[in-house]
């Protein structure tokens, strides 16, 4: 199935969404899977479900200005949010560069200009910026994403974590250890995974 055909069904409703270029990413890391082991996903169609929609299905909750995506490993979700969402300024960070080469590899190819690529870890990193928001897919557990992300989240901002089916456990002991954030759960359409949900996290406000 092709990736046109994914996107309408979980709904995606940005415009003139680049499809070609989301076509290429999927080639390409297919094509480096076979070299450099960048993901555990190997044939065509895991690599739309798991990398591309996977990553979109957040879209109702992206909104403009800067998004960091920490742990990104090989650019996912920020890869493909940066493709569909053009006028959103997207951090990709993470301690591999070995699986960063892929990210600054198709940053390049399809000329991504709202994107930078920064090899770090999240704990040492230091950005002349904060940002709007930052999100992860399988960075750590939701207390220690809060934690990390805090100190690089602007005041209104938002930390958008893609999280599975315990997540209510998570919750409740993020609850417990940041007691100035709200946390709100919010079930994102899917085309496999029935238990993907996306935590929304931000500072209340005094």
């Amino acid at each position: 199935m092709n990736i046109e055909s994914l996107l309408t069904k979980i709904e995606f409703h940005q415009p003139k969404v680049n499809v070609q270029a989301l076509e290429r990413l999927v080639l390409e890391h297919l094509k480096w899977n076979k070299t450099f082991n960048i993901s555990a996903f190997r044939d065509e169609h895991s690599v739309k479900i798991y990398q591309i929609i996977d990553s979109l299905s957040v879209y109702p909750f992206i909104d403009t200005g800067r998004l960091l995506d920490i742990g990104t490993g090989p650019g996912f979700p920020g890869l493909p949010l940066a493709i569909c969402f053009p006028d959103l300024h997207i951090t990709l960070l993470d301690s591999s560069s070995k699986k960063l080469a892929f990210a600054r590899h198709i940053q390049a190819l399809l000329e991504l200009k709202n994107v930078d690529v920064v090899h770090a870890r999240i704990e040492k990193y230091e950005p002349d910026l904060l940002f709007d928001q930052i999100i992860s897919r399988a960075f750590t557990d939701l207390s220690g994403m809060i934690s990390v992300s805090l100190p690089l989240l602007a005041d209104n901002g938002q930390i958008l974590a893609m999280k599975g089916q315990r997540i209510e456990t998570e919750v409740t002991e993020s609850l417990k250890t940041h007691q100035q954030c709200s946390i709100e759960v919010h079930q994102v359409p899917h085309i496999v995974d029935e238990h993907r949900v996306v935590a929304v996290i931000k500072r209340i406000k005094a």
